[in-house]
């Protein structure tokens, strides 16, 4: 079960400010194993209680947050992206530098929230976007989403050595095709998501 981020969990300002780099280099390092690259420009990172609290915490810095309300309320805005038992969670990332091609590449891929699926142990997983933007030309550069499991598929996943889990990501999309085979380390880290 995932455990709820509450205002304790974080670090006081002065503290964070102290540690940080130490703090970016072990996140980036965590992320590593978690962040899986769907196409040149598309990226998805699986999301747990370490990223979400790394986010709040860096949210809070840069906005140099005291007040008790506010903090509490991004923590509650954050909160949505915390997976539950039976599911994993993650964030879509469309990026690119230049401002004009990354326009065009949002309109193309307008509807991608139709298009994610996981694939574990022979079950197809539909991912669930927290916003769908059927009503306008153009996609969002970045997506809230789930991936519900099935008792089946949560049993698998636990249940077999990271070395052995067949766990791909596909999109599937009429402008962007990507099939990706997790890697048994990025597999480790989810089964311990779900441990």
């Amino acid at each position: 079960m995932t455990i709820a981020i509450t205002r304790q969990d974080l670090l006081p300002p002065h503290s964070y400010r102290d540690g940080r780099s130490e703090y970016i280099d072990k996140m980036i390092s965590y992320k590593k194993n978690r962040r899986i690259k769907l196409a040149p420009h598309i990226s998805l990172l699986f999301e747990n209680r370490n990223t979400v609290l790394f986010q709040i915490q860096e949210l809070v810095n840069s906005e140099d947050l005291t007040d008790p309300k506010e903090i509490d309320e991004y923590i509650a805005i954050y909160a949505g992206m915390l997976p539950d038992n039976n599911e994993l969670s993650a964030t879509l990332f469309i990026e690119m530098d230049i401002q004009e091609t990354l326009q065009e590449l949002l309109a193309q891929l307008k509807g991608i929230e139709q298009y994610l699926f996981m694939i574990a142990g022979g079950e197809k997983i539909r991912a669930v976007f927290e916003d769908e933007h059927d009503d306008r030309e153009y996609t969002t550069s970045v997506h809230y989403l789930k991936f519900p499991l099935t008792p089946t598929v949560q049993a698998y996943l636990i249940d077999t050595a990271s070395a052995d889990v067949e766990l791909c990501l596909v999109l599937k999309h009429p402008n962007l095709f990507s099939d990706i085979k997790l890697s048994p380390e990025t597999v480790s880290s989810l089964q311990k998501d779900l441990a």
